[in-house]
């Protein structure tokens, strides 16, 4: 027999493993280290909730009116003097839909604005000139509110898009200072 004829009796080299232990390893590691470096990137580059709220706030402050942005201030402005009046601006009794539920809410409050008695006379006069758009105004703003926002104790929100509305849009200038809800109810029908 030759040589280069096979032995009937010799068994065939074992063919090399496809995708050995080795190579899986090599992917699981590098998939691994990118995984890593996205939640490195993560952290160091998406802001946290404190800095975001924070920033929020910046950007609120930056478009409210001057005399919106410390609510530690008085209803006064610091270099006047003169005392603070308040102007009556109606009860309103407003039944709020809520979409896709068969409840709806009821809320009933009086609202007071605070003017400065210098401006007294002439936020009256405005104010009854423009009665029924301001009522109007109310009526949207409540009615555009969520339930969380009727929850909120200070009722911030509602005072700050009510103030800027009807001074801004409505009167031209800033005479109401600030907004007093008195005897403010909602309750879930």
């Amino acid at each position: 027999m030759s040589d280069k004829q096979a032995k009937p009796d010799a068994k065939p080299a074992p063919a090399a493993k496809a995708g050995g232990v080795m190579g899986k390893l090599m992917i699981a590691g590098f998939m691994g280290g990118v995984v890593a470096v996205e939640c490195l990137l993560a952290y160091l580059f998406i802001p946290s909730a404190e800095k975001v709220a924070a920033m929020a706030e910046q950007n609120m402050q930056k478009k409210l009116p001057l005399n919106l942005k410390s609510e530690t201030e008085g209803t006064e402005d610091s270099d006047d003097s003169k005392p603070a009046v308040e102007l009556e601006l109606g009860e309103y009794s407003i039944t709020v839909t809520q979409p896709n539920s068969p409840t709806a809410l009821r809320v009933d409050f009086q609202l007071v604005g605070i003017v400065k008695s210098d401006d007294e006379l002439e936020a009256k006069s405005l104010f009854e000139k423009n009665i029924h758009r301001f009522r109007d105004l109310v009526l949207s703003e409540i009615r555009n509110l969520e339930s969380t926002d009727l929850a909120d104790p200070g009722l911030t929100l509602i005072k700050r898009r009510i103030l800027e509305k009807s001074n801004n849009n409505l009167f031209g200038k800033t005479l109401i200072k600030s907004i007093v809800f008195s005897q403010f109810s909602y309750i879930e029908q």
